[in-house]
């Protein structure tokens, strides 16, 4: 009897949460993907939007960077960071730290991910 394969599989998960932004030597154009070279300059972590369920239950959402990834306990650790297209600049971000187990995410910048 076969299994039910998930939709969305943990790499994709990674493929939208782990992306860096940096300025290209040659170029001189900021470019963002997931592995810069030694020569970038101005390397930072590209913010997304997420929503999950916390192990308590409750359903959480924030923009948050990637500081830390488990690959073999299948969790992150993100901290929220400020919304960049937010309306008023004054507002931070909480710069709370979380640990976010991958298969309690519900959705990543508006893509419902399914990994369970």
């Amino acid at each position: 009897m076969p299994t039910n394969q998930p939709s969305m599989s943990f790499q994709f998960l990674r493929n939208l949460t782990e992306k860096f932004s940096w300025i290209d030597k040659r170029t001189g154009i900021r470019t963002t993907g997931f592995n810069p070279p030694k020569s970038a300059t101005d390397i930072k972590r590209v913010p997304y939007h997420i929503k999950y369920v916390t192990a308590a239950g409750r359903v959480e959402e924030g923009n948050c960077i990637t500081l830390k990834v488990n690959t073999r306990l299948k969790q992150r650790t993100v901290r929220f960071v400020a919304d960049e297209k937010a309306k008023d600049p004054n507002i931070k971000g909480s710069g709370a730290i979380r640990v976010v187990r991958d298969y309690l995410v519900i959705e990543v910048d508006g893509i419902r991910i399914l990994t369970h």
